[in-house]
């Protein structure tokens, strides 16, 4: 969990560009989480999104 908007969109990408795969930085209370594609249900807050072959 990050506090820090730019903190967790820096690790979405880097791990979106690690992995080859949609990665999503989740909006969690007050802080923010990285989960990739095959993680994501319909319950969470979606704020970034970043794929790799776009």
């Amino acid at each position: 969990m990050f506090t820090d908007i730019a903190i967790a969109r820096r690790h979405a990408f880097s791990l979106s560009k690690s992995l080859m795969m949609a990665t999503f930085v989740i909006a969690i209370g007050q802080h923010y989480g990285v989960i990739t594609a095959e993680d994501l249900d319909g319950s969470v807050a979606i704020v970034t999104e970043f794929d790799p072959f776009a």
